[in-house]
């Protein structure tokens, strides 16, 4: 620590904030534009929790999410350690193609399949079994390290914790904020934006979620950067889904994103894209 005045280095950082600001809002999403009016744009070393009630949707909108930002170029990483990597994959595949992929033709499937390959900077964390928390952030620095990966998801942090043999409460939740503080470590030491998918406290199903809602002990919602919930308000004639910011430390806005489902297309936001005519062999490799 030390007492600087308000010159060189400090001088210079701010006038950048101030000259270069769309340069530090980050990489703009195309299909959710409204996050960028909320959160300003996706940025390095942040950390970012997304929460909602079981089976709302949360990993299914983290990846085209996810999704939005690698069609940017942003290299991803995907660690799944509740739903297996192939499953995951055809969520991705189906949003990526913006098509119901099971009504089409094998080879059209498969020309999606090698377009997404190619073109999508994502990779993935393939697990045998439950992995240790030291076999967990020795993946994460691999990849920063290997791959010069830009966001990483985990999904979720319950289960990728695993079971321990603390029974008590508030042992499990010490233990979780340890684990979040190391979470933390690693973006702000990598420069890598985490996305982390956190289970929400018990609650009444026609309650809404606050930031309070978090299951833990609170240090989640202090570390996070961002806190995203996916709420579903069931009090009329049709449900109604959107994802609402309740935490943005970049600037304090906060605000909603309404979503609406495609089922057949498993997004919330289908593409719009077409697929180049691919040959056999082309396919093939």
């Amino acid at each position: 620590m030390k007492i600087v005045k308000f010159d060189g280095e400090l001088l210079a950082k701010t006038l950048n904030e101030i000259l270069n600001v769309v340069e530090l809002q980050g990489v703009q999403w195309r299909r959710f534009k409204e996050l960028n009016k909320i959160l300003k744009g996706f940025r390095s070393h942040e950390m970012t929790v997304l929460s909602g009630k079981t089976g709302i949707g949360k990993t299914t909108f983290a990846c085209e999410y996810s999704l939005d930002l690698a069609e940017r170029g942003v290299k991803t990483l995907w660690g799944s350690f509740e739903m297996t990597l192939p499953r995951l994959c055809r969520t991705l595949l189906h949003q990526f193609a913006g098509e119901p992929l099971h009504f089409q033709q094998p080879m059209r499937v498969a020309a999606w399949a090698s377009a997404f390959r190619e073109e999508v900077p994502m990779f993935f964390l393939n697990m045998h079994g439950r992995p240790s928390e030291k076999e967990v952030f020795s993946a994460l620095e691999e990849s920063t390290q290997k791959h010069a990966i830009e966001h990483v998801i985990l999904d979720n942090l319950q289960f990728m914790m695993g079971s321990s043999d603390t029974r008590r409460m508030e042992e499990k939740f010490q233990r979780q904020d340890r684990f979040v503080e190391q979470l933390r470590g690693f973006t702000t030491r990598t420069g890598a934006h985490l996305t982390v998918v956190v289970h929400p406290r018990k609650t009444d199903d026609d309650h809404l979620l606050t930031i309070a809602s978090l299951y833990g002990g609170g240090k989640i919602s202090q570390e996070a950067d961002n806190v995203l919930l996916l709420q579903e308000e069931v009090g009329t004639a049709v449900p109604k889904k959107y994802i609402q910011v309740v935490k943005n430390r970049y600037d304090g806005t906060q605000g909603k994103v309404d979503l609406h489902f495609n089922r057949d297309r498993m997004s919330f936001r289908p593409s719009t894209r077409t697929l180049e005519t691919l040959t056999v062999s082309e396919v093939a490799e």
